[in-house]
């Protein structure tokens, strides 16, 4: 399909056909990943050719030997609960010199009691103070162990919480390297056509095709990969779209 007679824009069409919000509706094929790194060729593009030819070789069906692994990992970080626990609350205790003074005071009404029943005088209002007495000090101690008990939970529920996360970020890092390995995997496999597809594009071949520039890469990328999905073709390194599809072994959209 030939748009350069319109006003259409190719950032618009890939917009469409990778299902995001764009004027246009396109139906076609879901992309495949490669079309995130190859979908919209253009002037100025950036490429990551290593991950893009890994994309591709993934877009064949191509299974690497740490496959199993990723897919281990992937499970295993996804049963993380990442999460930020609820605290339990934060008490007030009461201060060492408030029980100390609520012991000496029931000691105190203690003492008044034992007087009284000594002499054998009225011990009502002694007995109902010294109750009074024990309870407040009973209260007060209560409030600090509740207060303490309440320290050390929050402590363990933190605690507990940065050790899931360290470990979370643990396997996090080895599901990166084993999908870096996967990827290197990959682009070993697939070097040598890589390097044949890049000098089937029209374009510059270096002597390392790695060192390719993104335009010409990109094109070599996308002879490789399977891609159902109309590619946006915004460069004039074709003479006719049907040129660049028949090329690319893909749809394309020239824009």
């Amino acid at each position: 399909m030939d748009l350069r007679d319109t006003d259409i824009d190719g950032g618009v069409v890939v917009a469409a056909v990778s299902g995001e919000e764009s004027p246009l509706s396109v139906e076609s094929p879901r992309p495949t990943a490669v079309y995130d790194y190859c979908g919209h060729v253009r002037p100025g593009m950036g490429l990551q050719t290593r991950t893009a030819l890994a994309a591709a070789a993934r877009s064949r069906g191509v299974a690497t030997p740490v496959d199993d692994d990723i897919a281990d990992l992937h499970d295993e970080l996804a049963s993380f609960d990442s999460t930020p626990p609820t605290l339990p609350p934060l008490r007030s205790p009461a201060g060492d010199a408030t029980v100390a003074d609520h012991r000496e005071v029931a000691a105190t009404e203690r003492g008044r009691l034992v007087a009284r029943e000594t002499v054998g005088a009225d011990t009502d209002e002694a007995r109902t103070a010294v109750r009074e007495a024990t309870r407040r000090l009973a209260e007060r101690e209560t409030e600090r162990r509740a207060a303490t008990q309440s320290r050390r939970r929050r402590r363990e529920v933190a605690r507990a919480y940065r050790d899931r996360m360290a470990e979370r970020r643990r396997v996090a890092d080895r599901l990166e390297n084993r999908r870096r390995e996967a990827r290197d995997w990959l682009v070993e496999a697939f070097a040598d056509r890589f390097e044949t597809a890049l000098a089937a594009v029209p374009g510059t071949t270096p002597t390392d095709p790695f060192e390719a520039s993104p335009v010409p890469a990109a094109l070599a990328v996308l002879r490789i990969a399977h891609t159902a999905a109309p590619v946006v073709v915004e460069v004039d390194r074709f003479e006719t779209p049907r040129a660049a599809a028949d090329a690319l072994d893909a749809p394309v959209v020239r824009c």
